[in-house]
């Protein structure tokens, strides 16, 4: 027990777990809740090097989405302790329960396998790469497997490719963390196939005596995998980085191509083997394959800030007891689920939106983030940015094919940036069409993608604003193209197609920008969507 033991706000209960950074303790929240607290060494949270990296990889981490992990809840430093708050998952971690109940095959380990790419894909999509997946960073939790840990490894290195290049688990690290060289995010699909390999088989795939060698020089041994994963498995293990699948491939070859949201509702159904009481919003495959745009979960927008900083919320989360069952506790009544192409297919039917959708802002993102702050402001919507940087946010729908019409009412309060709406976008890639007016009334259509400059499709162009102003955009779809016009104060301003590579449904949402040395604050007084064909 820890007594009365408060650190930033949090009674301290119990003591779960040691490792190499620190402590993590069950804790009661301010609020009454239960919350995962880990606590970082005195020594490492004095150090100003350390407590900068601390900052930087809190804020990474925040931008992960939340699918098949847990949400951080708080950060901070009190007194010489660093303190990281996640929300507390109760379960075993996949290395417990692999050793307790032994290995895991059929319909449990391709939602394991999907879970864990369906993370991966999250935590790829915020610009961050794991580093350290292994088991025992794989919590199994009631509703499906949950990562843990990422990117969080980077705090016990310092900052060149080198030391981070040489951060991870022997066993579980890819040949180009072995070499020392740069990492990219295929390292963490090297350790998902390495993973994956373990929970079917129970072993480690390179073995656990001169592992690093094996890793760099040898083939892994995966008999006793069924063929249809084995052969997925030996593709994210291949020895050229070049040649591994990303994660969204993976959930692709995996689940036909499901986006997050509807793998994540796939995963939750197989692992309990019930299907939702309530409905809740889901995401068609997407039409842009690969790489697919991030979906929207139920009842939330999302918030991003650039450049490059898509501020969602991710998970830390913590094992909790351990499970002594000799069967797998996720297969409600005995049940067997088979993962298939179908299921996945099946899971948009449990949710669909109705038109025209308008927004009443309170299920939209708030908070801040580095880029600036949103807020509800009475029945309206505010965005505060901090000069230099862009906020978009996207309301929590589904955009419906065959194109839409996104309209909002907006005023400049203070600064001189620029606002609007967007649309056909993405909250993980960061593509979209955004459609902005500035404080001088100068309109634009611009093709963007988080951390790039973005392509200017039309204008700047002045037509003039009034306050507020009433923004009206349309993506349509026609053939291999997208029409995109604008209205302002209605009257049509502008008008282009897009047939490079353009962007299919998926997203809407506001945005605004500030100028290069002063702050601006726009005003969203309403939000609305409606098919561009009608209904």
């Amino acid at each position: 027990m820890n007594g009365d033991r408060v650190i930033g706000g949090y009674a301290l209960r119990r003591l779960l777990g040691r490792g190499g950074m620190g402590e993590v303790h069950l804790a009661a929240t301010p609020t009454g809740g239960l919350a995962a607290v880990k606590l970082i060494h005195p020594a490492l949270a004095r150090d100003p090097a350390f407590r900068r990296r601390f900052e930087r990889e809190v804020a990474a981490a925040r931008r992960v989405a939340r699918f098949c992990t847990a949400p951080v809840l708080d950060a901070g430093i009190d007194g010489d302790v660093a303190y990281l708050v996640t929300e507390y998952v109760k379960g075993p971690d996949l290395a417990q329960a692999v050793h307790e109940q032994g290995p895991l095959s059929g319909g449990n380990l391709e939602a394991l396998a999907v879970g864990i790419a369906t993370a991966l894909s999250a935590i790829h999509g915020a610009g961050v790469i794991h580093r350290d997946l292994k088991p025992s960073n794989v919590l199994l939790s009631p509703l499906g497997p949950r990562v843990i840990d990422f990117g969080i490894a980077q705090l016990v290195g310092n900052d060149g490719l080198a030391s981070q290049a040489i951060l991870g688990t022997p066993a579980f690290m890819a040949p180009e963390q072995v070499l020392g060289e740069p990492l990219t995010p295929a390292v963490d699909v090297f350790a998902w196939g390495a993973v994956i390999a373990f929970a079917g088989t129970g072993r480690l795939p390179f073995g656990d005596r001169e592992a690093l060698y094996r890793i760099a020089h040898e083939e892994p041994r995966l008999d006793g995998l069924d063929e249809e994963i084995r052969a997925v498995v030996a593709r994210a293990l291949a020895k050229d980085a070049r040649l591994r699948p990303t994660a969204q491939r993976l959930l692709a070859d995996l689940v036909g191509g499901t986006r997050l949201a509807a793998a994540t509702e796939v995963v939750e159904r197989t692992w309990t083997g019930t299907v939702p009481s309530e409905p809740r919003p889901t995401a068609a495959p997407s039409p842009l394959g690969g790489a697919g745009p991030r979906p929207v979960p139920p009842g939330r927008a999302v918030t991003v800030a650039e450049p490059g900083r898509p501020a969602a919320e991710p998970g830390w989360p913590v094992a909790g007891p351990r499970v002594r069952r000799r069967w797998w506790p996720w297969v409600a009544g005995g049940a067997v689920v088979v993962l298939a192409v179908a299921a996945a297919a099946a899971v948009p039917l449990l949710w669909r939106q109705t038109w025209p959708y308008e927004a009443g802002f309170g299920s939209w993102a708030v908070g801040t983030s580095e880029g600036g702050s949103a807020r509800l402001a009475g029945p309206g919507y505010e965005l505060a940015v901090r000069p230099g940087w862009r906020l978009w946010k996207s309301a929590p729908l589904r955009e419906p094919d065959g194109g839409v019409i996104v309209s909002a009412k907006a005023t400049l309060e203070e600064g001189d940036g620029q606002y609007g709406v967007w649309c056909h976008g993405s909250a993980s890639s960061g593509d979209r069409y955004e459609f902005g007016v500035s404080g001088t009334g100068e309109v634009t259509i611009v093709k963007r993608r988080t951390g790039t400059e973005g392509r200017t499709l039309y204008g700047p162009a002045n037509a003039g604003s009034t306050a507020p102003d009433r923004i009206v955009a349309e993506c349509g779809q026609s053939g291999s193209k997208v029409t995109l016009r604008m209205w302002l104060n209605e009257r049509l301003v502008a008008e282009v197609s897009d047939a490079d590579a353009p962007y299919g449904p998926s997203e809407a949402g506001v945005h605004a920008a500030s100028g290069d040395t002063a702050p601006a604050r726009v005003r969203f007084d309403s939000f609305a969507a409606r098919p561009a064909t009608g209904g």
